[in-house]
């Protein structure tokens, strides 16, 4: 699969049957540190968790963390927990990476970066992917920190979940509904069409 398919091809997959091996894992966080890094720093760190009760840990804390969303017009607080035990639920079933960073902005620039060579990666290797957030100043974050052992001057970019997708190859999706193309680009200032 050449990357424009597998741009083309990339969802955030949230059914996954079974994790994938170490050597898979190894093979998509090597596409990862591929990507450019502001001034060449590098500033990855990568955790691969294995153990099941750290895994349960981390996804209790991001069931908790999610229901602390506010409800969206017409949904209750019922609906808000429904979809936080399903985030949570995503941790079962799946490989688990923590992607991290030394303490500053542009380390985590360059680790989402890292992230999307991963996806695209995975994509083309026919496994699903969904990065998983954790929010700035919220206790959830600190927890999996702790959790995951970080140093204080580092912290979590985002847990990746990694898998087999539900259904794969012959799963279909939706499409999905994107901007027309090109109706985002200005030229020289916003609101100048080319």
């Amino acid at each position: 699969m050449d990357v424009y398919e597998a741009i083309e091809k990339r969802r955030t997959v949230r059914n996954l049957t079974q994790g994938v091996s170490e050597e898979m894992l190894r093979k998509l966080i090597l596409a990862g540190t591929r990507s450019p890094s502001a001034g060449n720093r590098q500033p990855w760190e990568f955790i691969i968790v294995e153990d099941p009760d750290i895994i349960d840990k981390i996804a209790e804390q991001k069931y908790l963390q999610n229901r602390t969303i506010a409800p969206r017009p017409g949904a209750t607080q019922a609906d808000v927990d429904a979809a936080a035990m399903r985030q949570r639920d995503m941790y079962k079933n799946c490989s688990v990476v923590a992607v991290c960073h030394k303490e500053g902005h542009e380390q985590a620039v360059s680790n989402w970066m890292a992230i999307e060579n991963i996806a695209l990666a995975a994509t083309a290797e026919g496994l699903g992917i969904v990065p998983s957030g954790f929010w700035e100043d919220y206790p959830y974050k600190e927890a999996v920190e702790k959790l995951l052992g970080l140093p204080d001057d580092y912290e979590l970019t985002a847990m990746l979940l990694i898998g087999v997708q539900e259904g794969y190859p012959n799963v279909e999706y939706p499409e999905r509904q994107r901007r027309p193309v090109f109706s985002w680009l200005h030229k020289n200032r916003y609101g100048t069409k080319p």
